[in-house]
């Protein structure tokens, strides 16, 4: 339904806190769904037992930050204290991603083939010159 590239492809659904001390996982469907919360707002540490996740995302692959809990984060973000996170990596690819590896990527290389069937043409004098 969501038209994903079944090998790389993920669904990520954010603002779902997830209720980790019940033992809840934020990644599901054999890995294809990941979700994540900014769960900050101490109103959800009660009900998830940790303050959030942050997925990291670059071109060697996909990493969770699993934040725990703090005292007081006005405080820590004045102090410049570390919140303790613990990471897990999700994916990790043997090669860099780049832009061609993307969606946008490939209408890129569709455009520039487009362009150079069109050159071809004008060279073998398919396409008149214009004036």
């Amino acid at each position: 339904e969501f038209s994903l590239k079944t090998k790389r492809g993920h669904i990520i659904n954010g603002h779902v806190p997830v209720k980790v001390k019940e033992g809840e996982s934020p990644v599901k469907a054999n890995g294809k769904l990941i979700i994540i919360d900014g769960g900050f707002c101490k109103a959800y540490h009660k009900k998830t037992g940790i303050a959030g996740y942050t997925l990291i995302s670059n071109s060697r692959g996909l990493r969770l930050l699993e934040h725990q809990s703090c005292a007081n984060i006005k405080e820590s973000l004045k102090a410049n204290q570390d919140i303790e996170s613990v990471s897990c990596t999700l994916e990790l690819q043997n090669y860099h991603s780049s832009t061609a590896d993307t969606d946008l990527g490939e209408e890129i290389q569709c455009q520039i083939n487009d362009i150079y069937h069109l050159m071809l043409a004008y060279q073998n004098g398919l396409i008149p010159e214009q004036s």
